[in-house]
Formats: structure tokens, sequence, C-alpha cells
């Protein structure tokens, strides 16, 4: 009898192991992705400034990645240098490195153009910086 609790007490021990190592990768993994995620947002947050001139701050509200057709999808409000704010959309492709398009909400405050001096950037995870 001792020889089975020994043995059944292995198994256990050898599936708690694996679980906590399988949770600790899976962890891990989805870390990197995030990772991975705000360097294309912070990417994007670039070429939308080149997009748009007067720019004085951008929060991301969503920023997703698209599973299908590889771009990148984010609602996004955009505040001018008078103080004027905009909610729209935007689709990013990170190897071509450009916006593809863009919901036109407000064509006053949307000035296609190139923004120069650094902006605020709220990105979706809540940090912020000035680029």
């Amino acid at each position: 009898m001792p020889r089975k609790i020994r043995k059944l007490s292995l198994a256990i021990l050898l599936i708690v192991i694996l679980g906590i190592g399988g949770k600790f990768y899976m962890d891990k993994r989805e870390a990197q992705r995030q990772k991975d995620l705000l360097a294309v947002e912070k990417q994007s947050v670039k070429v939308l400034k080149n997009t748009f001139a007067d720019i004085k701050e951008v929060k991301v509200e969503e920023f997703k990645k698209n599973l299908v057709t590889g771009s990148y999808g984010a609602l996004v409000t955009m505040t001018n240098n008078e103080g004027k704010s905009v909610y729209f959309d935007y689709f990013f492709s990170k190897q071509m490195n450009e916006i593809s398009s863009y919901g036109v909400e407000n064509e006053e405050i949307q000035n296609e153009g190139v923004t120069t001096p650094k902006i605020r950037v709220i990105y979706s995870n809540g940090e912020a910086e000035e680029v």
C-alpha cells in the first residue's frame, strides 16, 4: 500500500509542477504580447503625428490587432492647439508604417499635415509621454 501512495503523491506533485510552469509561461507570453502591442501603438502615434497638423494631445482609448488582416485598429481622442477635440478611429499597417484609413469626424480639427512640436500622448495602458 505505501508504494501506491508514493506513486500517487509523485503523480500529483508532477501535475502541480506542470500546472505552475504552464501558468508562468502563459503569463510571460501575455506580458510580451502586451509589450509588443505597446511598441506598435507608439509607432502608430508617430505616424499619426505626421498625418495631422496642429496636434496638442492624443489619448489612445483602445488599440487592438486584427488577427485576420494583420493591421491594427485604434480609437483615439485627438486635441488640437486650440483645445478642440475629436474622437475617431484609424487603421495602422505596421509593415508599411502608414495609416491605411481613418474616420473623418470633424474636418476643422482633423487638418491633414505634419505636427512638428512634441505632443502629449496617453497610451491605452495609461502610460503617458511626450512624443
